[in-house]
């Protein structure tokens, strides 16, 4: 592999203090409508099958997240709401901002080796059934974390 497979960014993921509020901007902003926020439920079990690879161990963190659909790219409003976590770690150190861009890739391991060979390793990777994705870190060398995201075409 000598590069990665798209040059096509289909998510800017921003990290938020009060997502409820950042979505309302958003959607006056570019007049659309307000888009839905997805909470965990605050009584759920953790679920051992839903823990997320992070700095090398397995943890389980919630977020609130929303979609700003601006296609062809989406905004992902992201509010941390457990500690440990990439959006909590940059919130703490940065504030709000942009945390992260995302690329739909095809071939997701060859994607992580090929970061790990260019020195930008995969600090957080997961499986959600069709889908898996994964950060990497590149903040220190392209000043955003890169996120790959493969969908399974069937």
């Amino acid at each position: 592999m000598d590069k990665i497979s798209t040059n096509r960014v289909v998510k800017i993921g921003i990290v938020v203090d009060d997502i409820e509020k950042a979505a309302r901007y958003y959607a006056d902003l570019f007049n659309v409508d307000m888009p839905v926020i997805k909470t965990p439920d605050p009584n759920a079990k953790p679920d051992p099958a839903r823990y997320k690879w992070y700095k090398g161990e397995y943890r389980n963190f919630r977020i609130r997240t929303a979609v700003v659909n601006l296609e062809p790219v989406f905004i992902e409003l992201v509010e941390p709401i457990d500690e440990g976590s990439p959006w909590s770690e940059f919130k703490n150190q940065h504030g709000q901002g942009v945390q992260f861009m995302t690329f739909y890739i095809d071939g997701f391991q060859e994607h992580i080796n090929y970061m790990q060979e260019k020195g930008m390793p995969a600090l957080l990777k997961e499986e959600k059934g069709k889908e898996r994705y994964a950060y990497f870190d590149t903040a220190a060398k392209l000043g955003v974390t890169v996120e790959f995201k493969e969908i399974d075409k069937t």
